[in-house]
């Protein structure tokens, strides 16, 4: 049989087959569907405004969607393909979890800017294997009504979370993580009991790490943390296969990191016998702790 040209750009073929056709965006449904990427900025594109676009968006494997602030997404039913995820700014609402998410089945990378994450919870991710927040606008408070629900990540094996609050950890499930970056800012609260206690066993759940960054403020209980890591963790053989590990605090003086150091230094003894590197240095204001095996 012959092979027989197939006008994708025509106004026929999109509306017979995705029903999105407008002179406005045709050359981006084109492109979304030889590639099966989209990237989407509002309000330049009218695409969202169609009345009949799902047909676009269950055929995607890529889409990247830049918001206004707390713009509503809707779509995420509808993607029943894709594999990456990025999303900035967005409202997502919290379906039903009697609701299946296609997504939960195929999504592979996922990464959040200021976006909700409270729809994940109850769910699990089973094919994500790397996730990323940054700034989450989730408080705590507004997680508290889905306590005893978390997201379950067993895929997973890259976690980067910045600028997250320390109660965002209880809800994650993530046990197979190998490498971990985790950020905070000075206004975030300090560590108290529970939330200490949250870190913890966050930490000692990860049994696979391999590598672990963690950027904190000089004052958020960083002896305790930094106690933790170089010497609890290691002390109790959570961390099997662990290659390096590094601390960076940010301080507000010169003077405050210098004074820092001293107190990590009287404690180095203690921590560096469970490594075969450990030190510690001064870049300007911040201290970097580090070890490898």
């Amino acid at each position: 049989m012959d092979d027989i040209a197939v006008d994708y750009t025509s106004t026929d073929y999109l509306d017979k087959h995705l029903g999105v056709s407008s002179k406005e965006c045709d050359a981006t449904i084109v492109r979304a569907i030889v590639t099966r990427r989209l990237a989407i900025e509002f309000p330049d594109t009218p695409l969202f405004r169609l009345r009949h676009s799902t047909g676009l968006f269950r055929q995607l494997r890529h889409l990247e969607l830049i918001c206004k602030p707390n713009h509503r997404i809707l779509i995420l039913p509808y993607l029943e393909q894709i594999e990456r995820l990025e999303i900035w700014r967005g409202s997502i609402p919290e379906d039903s979890l009697n609701l299946d998410l296609p997504l939960t089945h195929t999504l592979q990378w996922l990464e959040l800017r200021l976006s909700t994450s409270s729809w994940m919870l109850g769910r699990t991710f089973k094919a994500l294997r790397e996730f990323r927040v940054f700034g989450s606008p989730d408080e705590p408070e507004n997680c508290s009504r889905h306590e005893g629900l978390q997201v379950d990540l067993p895929a997973c094996t890259a976690l980067q979370l910045m600028y997250c609050s320390m109660d965002y950890l209880r809800f994650l499930s993530c046990s197979n993580v190998q490498s971990l970056r985790w950020s905070r800012q000075a206004f975030q609260t300090a560590f108290d009991s529970a939330s200490f206690n949250s870190l913890h066993d966050f930490l000692f759940n990860l049994s696979c790490l391999q590598y672990l960054d963690i950027s904190f403020p000089q004052g958020l209980g960083i002896d305790s943390l930094i106690g933790l890591v170089f010497c609890g963790a290691p002390e109790h053989g959570v961390w099997r296969d662990i290659t390096r590990v590094e601390v960076g605090v940010g301080c507000d003086t010169i003077a405050e990191a210098s004074h820092l150091i001293d107190q990590i230094v009287g404690h180095q003894p203690r921590y560096e016998k469970w490594w075969k590197s450990f030190t510690v240095t001064k870049v300007g204001r911040r201290v970097i702790v580090s070890a490898s095996m």
